[in-house]
């Protein structure tokens, strides 16, 4: 790629203790060379390569010392009061004095991102979609999904997130639709996804659930399973034969909706 030379400012050295590896957060001592825009690569210019982007360290003494005493504490974002875990929500004043009784200066400690479970609301079924947003680490299969609160601070390479080990991703989830067609849809994406961002795994890490919050407009009678699909939500055994599926309701056992009780079926993890 041939940049201008009045673009460039190139022969520049580090002694270290100053930039770090974007890739992998490791501290990078040697030359590099700077963009117009500020963006910093290794090597002494365009062409000496292999070259990879560089920014400045960012200092987190703080979040170092308590994991160094085996400490924990919160962390959560400034104005978020969504879920931690499905039905369970942040206190951020109980945050705050936990954070305060252990010691922690949150202005100091850079933020871990933290699971997420979302929860599609009824415009984004009228829309037929929402957006899901998801982290994984550079260096291992592990993925995360994240609020977009969270999502757009890492993009910004907001500091007082732990951005750098993470490739972040967002995902245009299907919602509503023939039952068929939605999973295939969002089995489309999600491969089209582990493609962009050069990493597998995050199938496993959705369980495969590509009709996860799926909506039907109306019971979808006469279906039927393998046993590989659903489990028993009361027995919690596998579940093969006829089901169908009601929109508020979800999967049932049986061909067709009834008055009387009949069992929920829940997706085997």
């Amino acid at each position: 790629m041939y940049i201008p030379k009045n673009r460039i400012k190139t022969n520049l050295y580090t002694r270290g203790n100053e930039y770090q590896k974007i890739s992998n957060g490791e501290e990078y001592i040697g030359y590099y060379w700077s963009m117009y825009n500020g963006n910093l690569f290794s090597g002494k210019n365009p062409n000496d390569q292999p070259s990879e982007q560089i920014i400045k360290i960012v200092q987190t003494s703080n979040i170092e010392k308590k994991e160094s005493e085996n400490l924990d504490f919160q962390q959560y974002a400034a104005n978020y009061d969504g879920e931690v875990i499905p039905g369970q929500y942040q206190n951020i004043k109980d945050v705050d004095d936990y954070n305060r009784i252990r010691g922690v200066d949150i202005a100091s400690t850079q933020l871990n991102p933290q699971q997420y479970y979302p929860n599609p609301t009824e415009e984004d079924y009228i829309n037929g979609f929402f957006i899901r947003y998801f982290a994984c680490k550079r260096n291992e299969t592990k993925y995360l999904e994240l609020d977009k609160n969270t999502y757009e601070k890492m993009k910004k390479n907001d500091i007082t997130y732990n951005y750098i080990p993470y490739v972040i991703t967002e995902v245009q989830w299907t919602l509503v639709g023939e039952a068929r067609d939605v999973s295939q849809a969002n089995l489309n994406i999600i491969d089209s996804t582990e493609r962009k961002i050069n990493k597998l795994g995050l199938k496993e890490f959705i369980r495969n659930d590509f009709s996860k919050f799926y909506k039907p407009q109306s019971i979808q009678s006469n279906l039927i399973t393998d046993g590989t699909v659903y489990k028993n939500s009361r027995t919690g055994l596998a579940y093969s034969g006829s089901y169908h599926i009601h929109p508020d309701k979800g999967p049932m056992v049986g061909a067709e909706h009834i008055k009387e009780y009949h069992d929920y079926l829940v997706p085997i993890s």
